[in-house]
């Protein structure tokens, strides 16, 4: 575990960080232990008897029974549609993704690739309610006008087709991003070999390149695979929500996260409770599968080339040796270079093709990007004007009608009298102040909660790297950060706002979703501290340890400063992950239209009981943005304005302060 010159520990003081330390890398291994065990809990009653549920073998879902009979709880729909979309989205973003990779690898210049990299990893960003937000409003108009062109229903362009592309979007950047990162890792002596033996440099990243990388790039697959079939609130809004299995590209459809983001707050009954449990543990261990393939991708990937190594592309089968011209062969005894025996043609069709696939793979980054300007100029543009003081001073309300809302829009450009209610009183129109504190108390609280934990752990894992066990607890952190957000607010709701260990109901409240959060935010802390102290040098630590330092103070004088801005960075980038995050919030914080303090005046966290509900404005975004009346429509534009405002400035501010590329899937893989 430790170095040989690190000090034993002779002081309490030294036993109890060292305790510590251990202790929090340990309760990685126990939370995740503890999700398992949860989801397995909860979802028993309906698992141990699938075949009378008919579980697997249905794809009907009818928790209540018109006429009082069994309830079915078949998964087959849900399946389907998590499938469908995934799969539109994976036939969308690979060879998009593959290819902003490699023309920003092989081909762009020093400015193009630092402001590629940028704007994607701005594109992995922007919060999924957000993503879904901008998809109802200005991507599934546009689909079904193509829907409109080939004869197609009108389903106002949700289904399983909008889905798909706005997963498909939300996807690119991780799929770019490692594969960025697997294509610089081919040696350059590679790429040199085989221009050197006349190679166009399309023809070195098509016979090299990709064939070095392509075990990152699957695992970059895998990675992203994982993240679209565990995609909520984006998903949600756009699929249509209806358990159908209709193999037509017009069809609406439902899946495994949107169906527990809309049954589980409505489940009255436990065993109605526990199917949906069991929908989300199915959706864990699919995605848990693909997530730990992934990762055993990369790590093979990150040992590099075998030595003499046979097989394909980086393993072996001369990976550099690309194309081999006849004008670069040698006669048999020596005797030079043999005349070119390739018609001028062919080599003007070599130079032809390279410029041509030059072309496809910048108009794949460009492809790629484009996104980010369509969501963040619509969304700032339609939005602005409703970014105005009462959004953050009043709380929120009954909605205006739509002829009072258009009164007091005239009444704003003095074109009417303010409007007034059928007893002649001037309406007050509500905001989201309320919600906006409710999220601010919210990530504040996470933050504390996971900080000092994910701290305490990377300190034991940069600190105890040769481990069994810091290797088991690193690959679990890494685990955890790929489950989706909707079966970690299943564990957060299952612990805290209904409790299987406690008799009673806590409800909704604020401490649960604080809870959901920061076990989030733990592995993005964990992974960014990690790597940050290791980037210390050992000369330091043994200089520190000569010089009579403990390990405690070695660690807390020495390496923490040295890492802390690396550090900070993370810990800003895990806070703008989860300012965004809504459907674990809609699991466990439940929403109210008042301030978010109780009525002895105090904040619902130092409650005695914490039963308090809270609200959190990317909730209020998604239930406003399918409202029927203008005004809460309105307000939630602004909301949106503001949200992703916010996510945009801490992800600029802390690039630009860093001063170095963060790549995006480290974020939320």
């Amino acid at each position: 575990m430790s170095s040989p010159t690190a000090p034993v520990p002779s002081s309490a003081s030294e036993v109890l960080f060292q305790g510590l330390t251990r202790a929090a890398g340990v309760g990685i291994l126990a939370l995740v232990a503890a999700l398992v065990a949860v989801l397995l809990h909860d979802a028993w009653p309906v698992l141990s008897r699938a075949g009378e549920y008919r579980l697997f073998t249905s794809a009907e879902w009818v928790p209540k029974p018109p006429g009082g009979g069994s309830p079915v709880y078949g998964v087959l729909a849900f399946v389907w549609g998590t499938v469908v979309t995934s799969v539109i989205a994976m036939l969308i973003a690979v060879p998009l993704g593959v290819a902003s990779a490699a023309y920003m690898s092989e081909i762009a210049g020093p400015t193009v690739k630092k402001v590629g990299a940028f704007l994607i990893e701005l594109l992995a960003a922007i919060p999924s309610v957000v993503y879904g937000f901008w998809g109802l409003f200005f991507l599934a108009p546009v689909i079904q006008r193509a829907f409109d062109a080939v004869g197609g229903p009108n389903t106002g362009g949700n289904g399983v087709v909008a889905a798909g592309v706005i997963l498909a979007i939300m996807i690119l950047p991780y799929i770019t991003a490692i594969g960025y990162d697997v294509c610089q890792a081919v040696p350059r002596s590679q790429r040199e070999g085989s221009l050197a033996l006349g190679a166009t440099r399309w023809q070195t990243i098509w016979r090299v390149v990709l064939p070095f990388a392509r075990p990152g790039i699957v695992a970059a697959s895998f990675l992203a695979l994982g993240r679209a079939l565990g995609e909520t609130m984006a998903v949600t809004m756009l699929i249509g929500n209806q358990a159908v299995i209709d193999p037509s590209p017009f069809a609406l459809g439902d899946s495994i996260a949107s169906r527990i983001a809309n049954q589980l707050n409505e489940a009255d009954t436990p065993d109605f409770r526990s199917a949906l449990v069991a929908l989300a543990l199915v959706l864990f261990a699919v995605t848990a599968a693909f997530n730990i393939g992934a990762r055993l991708l990369l790590r093979r990937l990150a040992g590099g080339p075998r030595p003499g190594g046979k097989g394909r592309g980086a393993r072996g089968e001369g990976a550099a040796a690309g194309p081999k011209p006849a004008d670069k062969e040698q006669k048999p005894d020596g005797a030079g270079p043999s005349p070119d025996p390739r018609p001028l043609p062919a080599q003007s069709r070599a130079g032809l093709w390279d410029k041509v696939m030059t072309g496809v793979l910048a108009a794949g980054l460009v492809t790629t990007v484009v996104p980010l300007f369509l969501i963040l100029g619509y969304i700032t543009v339609r939005g602005a004007t409703a970014v105005e003081g009462s959004l953050f001073t009043e709380r929120t309300r009954a909605p205006l009608t739509d002829a009072q809302f258009a009164q007091f829009r005239a009444w704003q450009n003095d074109q009417a009298d303010y409007p007034v209610n059928e007893i002649g009183r001037p309406v007050r129109r509500g905001g989201l102040g309320n919600a906006m504190i409710g999220s601010l108390m919210i990530v504040t609280v996470a933050t504390l909660l996971a900080v000092p934990f994910g701290l305490l752990a990377a300190v034991y894992l940069a600190e105890a790297r040769r481990s069994r066990v810091a290797a088991a607890v690193r690959f679990v952190t890494e685990l955890l950060g790929g489950v989706p957000s909707i079966v970690i607010g299943i564990f957060a709701y299952s612990c805290l706002v209904y409790p299987f260990w406690y008799p009673d109901n806590f409800g909704f409240n604020g401490w649960a979703g604080a809870f959901a959060l920061a076990v989030m935010m733990i592995p993005i802390i964990v992974r960014s501290a990690e790597e940050s102290m290791k980037l210390v040098p050992d000369t330091i630590r043994q200089a520190s340890y000569a010089l009579g330092a403990t390990r405690m103070q070695t660690t807390l004088r020495v390496i923490l400063p040295a890492s802390l801005p690396a550090i900070v960075t993370g810990i800003f980038l895990a806070v703008g992950r989860i300012a965004g995050e809504t459907a674990p919030l809609l699991l466990t914080a439940g929403q109210n239209d008042f301030w978010p303090v109780t009525l002895d005046g105090t904040f619902p966290f130092v409650h005695p009981r914490p039963a308090a509900q809270t609200p959190f404005l990317p909730g209020y975004i998604y239930n406003y943005s399918r409202s029927p009346y203008a005004d809460w429509r309105d307000q939630a534009w602004g909301g949106a304005v503001v949200l992703l405002a916010v996510v945009m400035l801490l992800n600029v501010g802390i690039r630009l302060v860093a001063g170095k590329r963060v790549v995006a899937a480290a974020r939320a893989d």
